[in-house]
């Protein structure tokens, strides 16, 4: 026997899953250390009651591509699978905003398939159960969450002073909304209907909506708006406001009144600062409500 012979190359058990086209299941997966798998090998995960998902390394992260295919010949969802899957990515970016470690959102459709897709991030030394626990649970938040968001609107309202350049202010704040994963509705640019008046359309598009943002800097028609919007209806509503500047004093005294009315005050760039903590303020103020409501009111009680 030579020399050569002896001096064979080590066996790299990485190799399989490096060359292979096929899915393998959860079983084989947990066998597997992926604390030390190459960044070169991607996984891909297929099985029964779990989301189909990718699984790669890259330094101590873990890199979970998990991805929801939906047939639209077979949906059967109450809501369609357009609008469910437009309702996922949003959810993804909501969980994003909200802390949860998700990234890269996207959807695709190609005839009457539909592909949502998302990331999930974990330490690398995270066990194989672990990680199979946190994809299940990241599939079931996310598809949980766009439920919501089509079963009970996931909207933002927003008034404001909309002619001349005024206009700006309120798209800078509906990109923003539309970043963190929210539906937005500047009413100017709603359809109008023959027989509705203005305050009718605003009370349609306000009691729809999660919460209502009013940009307050300069006086416009949203100073008659707001009484209806806010008083009546009781909208959770969170009025922007440059410092400084206010379209009129005759709201003030309203934010000490009414817990459901807040004022942030914003300068120059940071707008967007605002409107995020504009969007944190109203989600906390909803939830905290929902559970007051829950212990005190009989008929809400679990």
């Amino acid at each position: 026997m030579t020399n050569e012979s002896l001096e064979m190359e080590p066996y790299d058990k990485w190799e399989e899953y490096r060359d292979s086209d096929d899915p393998f299941d959860i079983g084989t997966l947990h066998q597997l250390d992926l604390a030390h798998m190459p960044e070169d090998v991607t996984l891909w995960v297929l099985d029964n009651f779990f989301p189909e998902t990718r699984i790669r390394r890259e330094d101590d992260t873990l890199i979970c591509e998990i991805e929801e295919h939906l047939y639209t010949k077979y949906w059967e969802h109450k809501f369609s699978a357009y609008a469910f899957s437009e309702a996922m990515e949003r959810a993804v970016t909501r969980l994003m905003h909200e802390g949860h470690p998700f990234a890269s959102p996207s959807r695709d459709a190609e005839d009457v398939h539909i592909f949502v897709r998302w990331q999930l991030r974990m330490p690398s030394a995270t066990p194989p159960g672990g990680v199979t626990a946190s994809i299940k649970a990241a599939f079931d938040l996310v598809w949980q969450r766009a439920d919501a968001i089509l079963e009970h609107s996931d909207s933002v309202l927003i008034l404001g002073k909309d002619t001349g350049t005024a206009i700006d202010i309120l798209k800078r704040i509906e990109s923003k909304l539309q970043e963190m994963g929210y539906y937005t509705y500047i009413i100017k640019e709603q359809p109008d209907r023959a027989g509705e008046s203005i305050v009718q359309k605003v009370m349609r598009y306000a009691l729809s909506s999660r919460f209502v943002v009013i940009e307050n800097s300069e006086p416009s028609g949203h100073l008659y708006e707001i009484p209806h919007v806010a008083k009546a209806a009781e909208c959770v509503t969170v009025v922007l406001q440059e410092k400084d500047k206010g379209a009129t004093w005759m709201f003030e005294d309203a934010y000490a009144k009414h817990k459901h009315w807040h004022k942030i005050e914003y300068e120059g760039i940071s707008l967007e600062a605002a409107v995020v903590e504009a969007a944190k303020w109203a989600e906390q103020f909803l939830k905290d409500f929902g559970e007051y409501q829950t212990i005190h009111l009989p008929w809400l009680r679990k």
